[in-house]
């Protein structure tokens, strides 16, 4: 396996950038778990392609150098983008004088999942994990809240001691230790339909009952507490001289604690009993689960304590933030592992045309993780 040049990684980074492979891609996503599988399978690791059955998405990459599930550390990333197809023929890689690489999921997440291979090839060639349990999951549909891989990422997370999620760092190069849980609602409003012109009191509109909805769901935000709801796709009705019949929106809810999930959900429930539409009009609410909180325990703050030592002594100064994204590491976490994020080389802007990675941050953020890894290995009682 080869040794770290950012030549080379550059070379492949640039490879994978260079075409789509968003969550429902599955052909793209396979051609990322294709790429890495090769790389892995030239080392001592053994590699697992998991396909999902009956789910529209690309396969798992499971890469691991033990037969036995107890890891001492369990790295996690994703294949996937939150992109549509065509994006990467509109912004193929790039990168500028300062060293600033931009393309499809460049930080989120292929250039992370480079550093990560570098990192464990590394390792593997000084012989430092002989005698150590690592596997390293590259997952299929992270982007959607890992809605068909979770399972398997539960069975994979079981047993292992530690878990380190090889996002990209925040732009700043701050790391995560805590994220809020993630709740998915679709709401369906069903009316009566009328002429809008003749006979609209005969109607109920859907559209308007999903209004009366939107404006009570975000009073139900405590942005002091961390918990937003917010509505961010609507659609409805069939033309603007017809009373709608059926309308449709889509619900994201932040949360950090379990109770606040309980109240958000239990409103919403209150609200499905209700009528706010003169005729009837009435909303349905879907639970679609995405992910738990990621809380930060004291096991996880140890861990954070750790990797905060290492990089001081490699030159690294960073701090530990809470962030309202979710990642795999909320899985990982809600099981009681733990579970720090964040750890890749320096970017931001994903699921964006500004996603951004600083390629001079690749390095000391590898061999920071490569550090890490090896102290966790080493010191199996950690």
């Amino acid at each position: 396996m080869e040794n770290f040049s950012l030549e080379q990684y550059l070379k492949y980074l640039q490879y994978l950038v260079n075409f789509d492979n968003g969550s429902m891609n599955a052909k793209g996503v396979a051609r990322v778990a294709d790429f890495f599988k090769e790389k892995f399978e030239e080392g001592p690791w053994k590699c697992e392609l998991i396909t999902i059955e009956g789910a529209p998405v690309g396969p798992c990459l499971k890469v691991s150098n033990t037969p036995d599930d107890d890891y001492d550390v369990l790295l996690l990333g994703h294949m996937d983008t939150a992109l549509p197809d065509g994006e990467a023929e509109k912004r193929p890689y790039t990168i500028d004088e300062n060293g600033i690489v931009r393309g499809v999921g460049v930080s989120d997440m292929k250039g992370c999942l480079l550093s990560t291979y570098f990192a464990l090839a590394e390792l593997s060639n000084e012989h430092r994990l002989d005698h150590a349990k690592v596997c390293f999951l590259l997952n299929c549909d992270e982007e959607t809240g890992s809605r068909y891989s979770g399972p398997t990422l539960r069975k994979i997370a079981k047993h292992a001691k530690h878990v380190i999620v090889v996002e990209a760092a925040r732009k700043t190069g701050d790391m995560v230790k805590e994220r809020s849980g993630v709740a998915d609602y679709h709401l369906h409003a069903t009316g009566v339909s009328a002429h809008a012109g003749v006979n609209p009191q005969d109607g109920s509109s859907a559209i308007n009952e999903l209004a009366e909805w939107i404006v009570r769901l975000h009073k139900l935000s405590n942005y002091a507490v961390g918990t937003s709801v917010n509505v961010g796709i609507i659609k409805g009705g069939k033309g603007s001289n017809v009373v709608a019949s059926e309308a449709d929106a889509d619900v994201d809810v932040r949360f950090k604690t379990q109770a606040e999930f309980d109240r958000v959900n239990n409103a919403i429930r209150e609200l499905e009993k209700q009528s706010f539409t003169p005729g009837g009009a009435k909303v349905t609410a879907e639970y679609r689960p995405n992910r738990p909180p990621m809380p930060c325990t004291e096991k996880t703050q140890k861990l954070a304590d750790l990797i905060s030592k290492l990089g001081k002594e490699q030159g690294l100064s960073f701090g530990w933030v809470t962030t309202g994204g979710g990642s795999d590491g909320n899985i990982t976490a809600d099981m009681g592992i733990p579970t720090v994020d964040g750890v890749g080389p320096v970017g931001a802007g994903g699921h964006s045309a500004a996603e951004w990675l600083d390629s001079k941050s690749v390095e000391p953020r590898m061999r920071l993780l490569k550090s890490t890894i090896a102290y966790l290995c080493d010191h199996p009682d950690f």
